[in-house]
């Protein structure tokens, strides 16, 4: 049986052909590896919601790679390391479901293990860092947690955000791990971005009381309350917010269940 199912939305096939063969010759050759290109090189036919629940849905291997074309897996770290820090993640915590290399924890901090064009700095504090959202470039499922992303959100962004989401609803738990690459893309925030952002929020907000969500890559408030999703959605309120430490403490994020993050 293979061990990792390897996945990209790729629309650029030379760059995804570069982004394989790192993972071969880090160790992930395909006798213990299966991989899948979901090819958008002529048109947009895969998005990351619906492909993510299909694979899922689909696939014989107990951990499931999703990343960018764009990465490379030349850091020094390959398949052992990430057999290693997955396996050691099992003991510590049998109940994860999603791993990865850049995430915010509930304190509002950027837990990073990645090479990229922003210089991000290394988390120091070691590994693994239990976090409730993700970046996209680079995660791993455990297949047999049995999640999936939200049916009825669909494009480009947000959608590993989303799937940590719906597995700590389930109870599961999420992690940045010790797994080194390199990101070649700074990352790319257009409208899409925020119209999708809109989306999110709007699925999300009915889960939670009160409280700020930050991802890698934006923040946002949730709550059910119109009244106060409209005011703390203030640009000047969040900032203000999220710019003061003790204040931070005060907004974590609530489940309605009562749950904080």
């Amino acid at each position: 049986m293979k061990i990792f199912h390897i996945c990209t939305i790729a629309n650029k096939l030379e760059q995804y052909e570069e982004m394989k063969s790192s993972f071969v010759e880090a160790g992930f050759d395909e006798s213990k590896c299966r991989y899948s290109v979901f090819d958008n090189s002529k048109n947009n036919i895969y998005e990351p919601y619906s492909t993510i629940n299909y694979v899922i849905a689909n696939t014989e291997a107990p951990y499931i790679i999703f990343c960018h074309q764009d990465v490379l897996i030349n850091q020094g770290h390959g398949f052992d390391q990430l057999l290693k820090v997955l396996k050691e993640l099992d003991q510590l915590d049998p109940n994860w479901a999603v791993a990865g290399n850049s995430g915010i924890n509930n304190n509002y901090e950027h837990i990073v293990k990645i090479t990229d064009p922003h210089n991000t700095p290394l988390w120091s504090a070691g590994f693994p860092q239990r976090v409730y959202s993700l970046d996209e470039n680079f995660f791993v499922i455990k297949s047999d947690a049995n999640i999936g992303c939200s049916s009825e959100l669909k494009g480009f962004h947000l959608y590993v955000t989303d799937l940590c989401l719906n597995a700590i609803l389930k109870g599961y738990s999420c992690y940045v791990i010790d797994f080194h690459l390199t990101h070649l893309s700074p990352g790319n925030i257009r409208q899409d971005f925020w119209d999708l952002q809109t989306k999110f929020q709007k699925r999300w907000r009915r889960e939670f009381s009160f409280g700020y969500l930050q991802t890698p890559s934006t923040s946002m408030f949730l709550s059910k309350n119109n009244a106060i999703q409209y005011i703390f959605s203030m640009n000047r309120v969040k900032r203000w917010i999220l710019s003061n430490r003790r204040l931070r403490k005060w907004v974590k994020l609530r489940m309605i269940s009562g749950m904080r993050f």
